[in-house]
Order: structure tokens, then C-alpha cells, then sequence
């Protein structure tokens, strides 16, 4: 019996992403399954629960599902991509209520200048 080709599909995780260390990258990692006979799904087998037999989880076979690792965390950096996208308009709008409140209330912009509360972290996450 001939090994079966094994096909791996990446993930991002964001738990580790923080305000205070914007450098750091996103976790990724990858899991694996084996690709079926007819090539049409990616399939893995397990103990059921009871531990009485074994059970077969088998998923269909998608452009996320890929040869190498490499392969497969590159299917995912699209999406990676466009959640940064939206990261980045959200920043724009986050900054652009900012200076609409400080047209609209020069003098709330001026008083939270002047005790240094814009543009910087309270030292809290520090």
C-alpha cells in the first residue's frame, strides 16, 4: 500500500498581536490531513470518543488545502492581507473622528494637548 500524499491548510491566530508591541507578527500554523483515494477530499482518521472505534473526519478538498506548508499559509495571505487593509482604514477613521472632534471643540483639543492625553498611551499597558 502506497503512503498517501498529506495536504496541509495554514492559519492565522491574532491572541498575540498587542497595541504595546505593534512589531510583533501574527502566529501562524498549519494543519494536516491525508489527501483520499479519489482525490476530491482531505481526510483524517481518530479514536471516537468512547474509544471504541475509529472514525473518519473528511473535509473537501479547497484551494486552502495544499502540498507543503508553505504553500498553505501563502492560500491564506489574501485574507491576511485584507484584514490589515482594514486595520488600516479603521486606524484613518479612528484618527479622522479625532480631528473632526478637535474642529468641533477646539477648546477640548486645546485643554487635552495641553495635559498630554492625545497621541499616547496612560502608561497602563506598559
Amino acid at each position: 500500500m502506497s503512503e498517501r500524499q498529506v495536504m496541509y491548510r495554514g492559519f492565522i491566530g491574532f491572541q498575540s498581536l498587542s497595541l504595546w508591541y505593534p512589531d510583533a507578527p501574527a502566529a501562524t500554523f498549519c494543519t494536516s490531513m491525508a489527501l483520499s483515494p479519489c482525490g476530491q477530499y482531505v481526510e483524517t482518521q481518530h479514536r471516537s470518543m468512547d474509544d471504541r472505534r475509529w472514525e473518519t473526519t473528511r473535509h473537501e478538498l479547497s484551494e486552502y488545502w495544499q502540498p507543503t506548508q508553505a504553500k498553505a499559509l501563502a492560500a491564506v495571505a489574501p485574507r491576511l492581507r485584507q484584514i490589515g487593509e482594514r486595520l488600516i482604514r479603521q486606524a484613518d477613521e479612528l484618527e479622522q473622528a479625532a480631528r473632526e472632534e478637535s474642529r468641533d471643540r477646539p477648546a477640548l483639543a486645546t485643554a487635552a494637548a495641553d495635559i498630554g492625553c492625545m497621541g499616547r498611551p496612560s502608561g497602563g499597558g506598559e
